[in-house]
């Protein structure tokens, strides 16, 4: 089975290809340069796997929430091979990329920037993936003492906490999270995007 993974949520932009027998990934820091590198860095991947796009069983994408921009850039491509290649698309967090990208017993607080005071959240089992505001994700840590925090770009978040690491998100863990999960695999037109943008957040 070959799967193809794309990541553009985060600070990174991530394209990797799990086979059979080989697994290989590139990430980039990119900006404002994903709508241009993407396809560049995909065809790469490709070429150096010898193989060709309708060889693509499934594309796993991270599907939100994160950067507007990205998240739009990594969706349209995506729909756009899906098509012309016949592949299913398998949508996956980027919250459930990033709290799995890191192992550990404790409780992981995974957080993505959001902007305005706000940041993208999830806590498996303890907080739903949502939208927060950095009162109540404070709020929530002085509650759940025994957490730890990643987050892909801490420097951008404004909560001061000891226990805040900079975890970059996996594209093995997105290649398994894909290939343990067939069954959420769609066509291109089902595909959805999560933002969660509200005007002031959820809390």
């Amino acid at each position: 089975m070959n799967v193809l993974a794309v990541d553009c949520c985060m600070k990174l932009t991530g394209v990797a290809l799990r086979t059979d027998e080989k697994f290989y990934s590139e990430q980039q820091n990119l900006g404002r340069l994903q709508s241009r590198e993407l396809p560049l860095m995909t065809e790469k991947i490709l070429r150096e796997n010898n193989l060709s796009w309708n060889e693509i069983d499934y594309i796993a994408l991270t599907n939100g929430p994160g950067y507007f921009t990205g998240i739009r850039v990594g969706a349209a491509y995506v729909t756009g091979l899906a098509y012309a290649s016949g592949a299913k698309i398998i949508p996956v967090s980027s919250l459930e990329l990033l709290e799995k990208s890191y192992k550990s017993s404790k409780k992981k607080l995974a957080l993505i920037y959001a902007g305005h005071g706000f940041v993208y959240a999830s806590c498996e089992n303890f907080l739903d993936e949502g939208e927060y505001s950095h009162e109540f994700i404070k709020s929530w840590l002085e509650k759940n003492s025994d957490s730890v925090i990643i987050s892909d770009d801490p420097e951008r978040i404004e909560i001061s906490d000891e226990r805040i690491l900079q975890v970059n998100p996996s594209l093995f863990t997105l290649c398994n999270i894909a290939s343990e999960n067939i069954n959420r695999a769609i066509n291109p037109t089902e595909l959805k995007i999560s933002y969660y943008r509200a005007p002031q957040g959820m809390y």
